[in-house]
């Protein structure tokens, strides 16, 4: 979309903006089905939920809507601090997942609704004090029916993280020994517009995650990176695990990180007036 001169950012169609950067980033849908069991593992020891909660304003008294949930692992550490929590996902093994990890834990506070964010719906969802939406939005298109639901939910408080741009030299650096084109997709600056555009005055806070991802060996980063780029040809599956046997360092848990790969997430909220 062309931006003439001196327009008013506040006149720029967001959403157009949003919905055409989408196109650009477009990739196959993700099964999440397919790695619910294994998907929590992978979280084990990422700082990311602490960090998040550290910035979230929860208490004893409120219900919380956890939207596109997986299989819990920041869920269940809600449902801890809060009076309620309802996670939901359209994964239906996720939510098995998180029902079972629920009841290992002893939480009698969680529920679930199986439903895709696509889909969110006042009527069918109802009233929260604060509404989450982690990591689930950069490649919806109807955003801004998303993000005015996410706010008629919300009685206090909407916290939203979208991917950041910080690590796209490594993703298309990684894309291209894998054979494929990296598509950078949707950037936050412009969710934020849109949520000013619509009235919604918010904060942006970019989240200091320290800890790298872990695997326990070669095989699980391969199968876990291909889960995200897709199928790769032999050689360049041989051509990645080279790479990344270039790169991957042990940690104290004797698990490889790759030091390139930092967690790059961005945290956009907004206090309901």
């Amino acid at each position: 979309m062309k931006i003439r001169e001196n327009l008013d950012p506040l006149e720029i169609d967001w959403e157009q903006v949003w919905q055409k950067s989408i196109k650009k980033g477009m990739k196959k849908e993700k099964n999440w089905d397919e790695i619910a069991k294994d998907y929590g593992k992978w979280l084990e020891n990422d700082d990311y939920p602490d960090v998040l909660l550290d910035h979230m304003r929860i208490s004893s008294e409120d219900t919380v809507l956890d939207i596109g949930c997986a299989e819990g692992t920041i869920t269940r550490k809600i449902a801890k601090k809060a009076k309620s929590v309802t996670g939901l996902d359209k994964s239906k093994l996720m939510l098995e997942e998180l029902n079972k990890n629920a009841e290992n834990e002893c939480l009698n506070n969680i529920k679930t609704i199986q439903m895709d964010i696509k889909d969110l719906d006042y009527e069918q969802i109802g009233d929260y004090d604060i509404v989450l939406a982690s990591r689930c939005l950069n490649g919806i298109s109807n955003i801004k029916e998303t993000v005015l639901t996410l706010d008629e939910i919300a009685n206090k408080y909407v916290y939203i993280t979208v991917f950041g741009s910080a690590s796209h030299e490594y993703k298309k650096e990684k894309a291209k020994i894998a054979g494929k084109t990296f598509k950078a997709g949707t950037d936050y600056s412009v969710l934020f517009m849109l949520l000013k555009s619509l009235g919604i005055e918010t904060n942006i806070v970019q989240l200091e995650c320290n800890n790298l991802k872990e695997y326990s060996d070669m095989d699980e980063a391969i199968q876990r990176s291909m889960w995200k780029l897709g199928e790769l040809e032999e050689e360049n599956k041989i051509a990645l695990e080279n790479y990344f046997k270039e790169i991957f360092v042990k940690n104290d848990r004797g698990n490889w990180i790759n030091p390139k790969d930092k967690t790059d997430l961005v945290l956009i909220w907004w206090k309901k007036e």
